[in-house]
């Protein structure tokens, strides 16, 4: 049923002074005390509760709008009547800047994003629907006990939780549809997500079955407007060297095109990259493409095997990398591209505490090539909108950079044709600039 125009618009603005009011006291924790990353979470789970909120009511369906919001509304007479059709945009050319009207562009841009696990962006309701489907019994308060989590070990058992969930191959199909919801929710054209199958085949599922159920999802998804997902697979240092080629030679023996290249996850300190070198060798020569997690938990050293080593193509998260000039440069130089997770690395709190001492800022500055990610979205409770606003919010990166942002992230990607895609994608970000008044109206 859809509810009336005033009620919309009453709620979403309690959302927005709510937001606002959240990000000012988060903005005042001191850095570096022992209690401030457990209240960084909070303070970013609560803030992103009702920034998801407010997604939902703009996409409601207005019932009865007055007569004067209509007016000669193209939206209107072509059926369109979400919230979202009816909301004048902020004005943002010349006035002080406010947080919302920030994260209302911010989520209007189409965007990509190559740093995900597909687990952590299955939604509380896929969940739930999985845990009716295999007779999981929990009550919601030990369902949400789960998620409030306060360190590394507690994320980790959340993890675990949602691959217990999938009890057959045909379950990795409700993953996918959740993981399209996300990309929707904030424009994300094109993603490419680590899917990791070990403890998958430990518990007896058959890898081809897992794979042939996720792209059959990725292709329905596509079918529905156009949205890409494609999937590096994950050899994981959680198993060993032995174990990951094992995963690697699964991958050799696939024939779908959505399947494009391995990754290296895992704790950090379990494996060096230099483990898992032959295992890349061995990809690469089959024409995948490689990436690795590095620096997140570890070193600059890390880096250096992964890049030297390896020949990885991109370094997820990479925070530790600032500890090395020669490194900025080599990455710079090589354009190696981070994969960027400010949320992420505040959270696991090794080389970040807070926002602000992100090292995203100087790499920026440096000339690195960057794209910025999640890494996991629905056990964060964060979204991409918001990871982009917050480099706009704490780190003074203005809409013009963070624009320019997205069109590296674009150019990290493994797409084939990166440059149709950010054309077509630079069209749209020039229409919706100018909504927002910050470009000149187009001559008609």
């Amino acid at each position: 049923m859809g509810l009336s125009f005033s009620e919309i618009l009453e709620r979403i603005r309690i959302l927005d002074r709510d937001v606002s009011e959240l990000n000012r006291l988060k903005s005042r924790l001191p850095a570096d005390r022992p209690y401030s990353s457990s209240l960084q979470i909070s303070f970013d789970k609560q803030i992103n509760n009702l920034l998801n909120e407010r997604i939902r009511l703009l996409e409601l369906e207005i019932s009865d709008p007055p007569r004067w919001l209509l007016g000669d509304s193209d939206a209107y007479e072509s059926g369109q009547r979400t919230a979202s059709a009816f909301l004048e945009p902020a004005d943002l050319s010349s006035k002080k800047l406010q947080d919302q009207d920030v994260i209302n562009l911010i989520r209007e841009l189409p965007k990509t994003e190559i740093h995900l696990h597909l687990e952590a962006c299955v939604n509380k309701d896929t969940m739930k629907k999985l845990m009716a489907k295999n007779g999981i019994q929990l009550s919601d308060e030990e369902f949400e006990a789960k998620f409030n989590f306060k360190d590394l070990n507690g994320f980790i058992q959340v993890f675990f939780f949602i691959q217990s969930l999938v009890k057959e191959p045909a379950d990795l199909y409700y993953f996918v549809g959740s993981l399209a919801e996300y990309m929707r929710a904030n424009r994300i054209l094109y993603t490419e997500v680590f899917f990791a199958p070990s403890k998958f085949i430990q518990n007896g599922l058959d890898f081809d079955e897992m794979v042939n159920q996720l792209v059959e999802g990725i292709r329905e998804e596509k079918a529905k407007d156009g949205i890409e997902i494609r999937i590096l697979v994950d050899v994981s240092r959680s198993f060993g060297p032995e174990n990951a080629m094992n995963n690697l030679n699964r991958v050799l023996k696939l024939k779908h095109k959505e399947v494009i290249g391995i990754g290296l996850g895992g704790a950090e300190l379990m494996g060096p990259a230099r483990d898992y070198a032959e295992v890349f060798k061995k990809a690469k020569e089959a024409g995948l493409r490689t990436v690795a997690h590095s620096g997140e938990d570890d070193g600059p050293w890390a880096i250096w095997e992964a890049v030297e080593l390896c020949k990885a193509e991109r370094i997820g998260h990479g925070t530790s990398a600032i500890q090395d000039p020669e490194l900025v440069n080599y990455l710079r130089e090589n354009k190696i591209p981070i994969e960027i997770c400010v949320t992420s690395n505040v959270f696991t709190g090794k080389y970040v505490r807070k926002e602000q001492n992100h090292p995203v800022r100087y790499y920026y500055d440096q000339g690195l090539p960057l794209c910025i990610n999640t890494d996991d979205p629905e056990i964060f409770n964060v979204n991409l909108t918001y990871e982009y606003f917050k480099l706009w919010r704490f780190l003074d990166f203005s809409l013009d950079e963070i624009v320019d942002l997205i069109r590296q992230g674009v150019y990290a990607t493994f797409h084939p044709q990166k440059e149709t895609l950010w054309k077509d994608m630079e069209v749209q970000i020039k229409k919706i600039k100018e909504k927002y008044g910050l470009l000149e109206p187009s001559v008609r």
